[in-house]
């Protein structure tokens, strides 16, 4: 599991140094000297840098591509693009500081390699870690003044890399319309809504190391195309699923969640999970959801039922799933459920798990088209 999850790396890694240029811009010194900018980006915690690093970015992808390098520092930000050929980089995650300038979207990435810096939706470091105060639902109240921090929209090919994204009004990251998608080593939590959205037209994406924590208001991931969108051929590798501390400061303990959300026309397919830990945290099935492998995964401290359909939720069906070698425990000892209201059709496959009595589960007649169309999906 371990080689698996280091080949899934490196294989992420890959499409970094693929630019097709060496041109290297640091936005604190070079701006003015080269004519791309009238002012270099201050990166002191007040100025708006946002001009300044998109001038660079726009520089460097007029180029060819290269690396727009965020000395350390905090810079303030609102709707900066990153284009595809551009790596937006910073000198780590405790030295390189993105912070919301104001109530808009701070990165929007069409493409690109966004790495080694930290993204805070809360303008100020006294509103942020423990000053930091969730927002509602509806967006009011809270320290955090971005909507979004990350925002994919239209991309092919975009990397995230090493980075860490927090303190969101409504979302940590949100996917819509991506190709190639990467994300390693990655950190994400503290939104007003979802730590992380996926909301349709969205393939061949993989999240390899990453930490998705334990507060937000609504969701935890939620893979939730709307009818006529699809999420597929994905992959969740190495990574952790943390709901331990949900209900904290405010935040909601409904959405322990890892949501797949299918429709009648089973476009959303094909998702793995491997060699991953849950804390707390379930996978709710909305609608039919085919080709789910969930593979070696250790499944903690469950809160119940790993696998979960609600109430509101007519279907909750995998079909031609994989459940192999996963453990369930509750603490010390064997989980004593594994699923509750999913059923599991088609040519499914249970072995290996522990405790044993989960592979013996007894596979049911698949949904009709019917079924599936009267799934609720925006429930809640």
């Amino acid at each position: 599991m371990r080689c698996t999850t280091l080949i899934a790396a490196l294989a992420i890694m890959l499409p970094i140094a693929s630019h097709g240029s060496d041109l290297a811009i640091n936005v604190g010194h070079d701006l003015v000297r080269t004519g791309i900018h009238d002012a270099n980006a201050a990166c002191d915690g007040q100025a708006d840098d946002s001009a300044a690093i998109q001038a660079a970015i726009d520089h460097v992808a007029d180029a060819g591509g290269g690396t727009v390098f965020v000395p350390p520092g905090t810079c303030r930000i609102a709707n900066v693009q990153l284009h595809p050929g551009v790596t937006l980089a910073g000198a780590g995650r405790e030295q390189t500081m993105l912070r919301a300038l104001n109530t808009s979207r701070m990165l929007l990435m069409s493409g690109g390699t966004l790495r080694d810096l930290s993204v805070y939706g809360t303008p100020t470091a006294d509103v942020s870690g423990d000053g930091w105060q969730i927002t509602t639902k509806s967006g009011r109240g809270g320290t955090a003044t971005s909507s979004h921090l990350i925002t994919v929209t239209d991309a092919v090919d975009p990397v995230i890399e090493n980075v860490r994204v927090a303190e969101s009004r409504y979302d940590c990251l949100y996917v819509r319309g991506s190709t190639g998608l990467r994300v390693s080593n990655s950190e994400f939590d503290r939104s007003g809504r979802n730590i992380v959205s996926m909301v349709g037209n969205d393939e061949d994406f993989a999240f390899t190391n990453c930490r998705f924590g334990s507060t937000w208001r609504l969701y935890h991931f939620d893979i939730e195309p709307a009818d006529g969108r699809w999420v597929r051929n994905g992959a969740f590798v190495g990574c952790e699923f943390d709901g331990r501390t949900a209900g904290e400061g405010g935040s909601d303990t409904w959405g322990r969640m890892l949501i797949l959300t299918g429709h009648d026309e089973l476009e959303n397919h094909d998702i793995t999970i491997t060699g991953c830990t849950f804390r707390e945290i379930s996978v709710r099935v909305r609608g039919i959801f085919p080709g789910v492998k969930v593979l070696h995964n250790p499944v903690l401290d469950g809160h119940g039922p790993f696998f979960l359909r609600v109430h509101t939720n007519p279907v909750g069906e995998l079909r031609d799933a994989m459940i192999v070698g996963n453990r369930f425990v509750d603490g010390d000892v064997p989980a004593e459920s594994m699923l509750r209201g999913v059923t599991f059709t088609g040519e499914t496959v249970f072995a290996d798990n522990e405790p044993a009595s989960f592979n013996e589960v007894e596979l049911s007649a698949p949904a009709t088209t019917e079924e599936a169309a009267h799934n609720k999906v925006a429930d809640e």
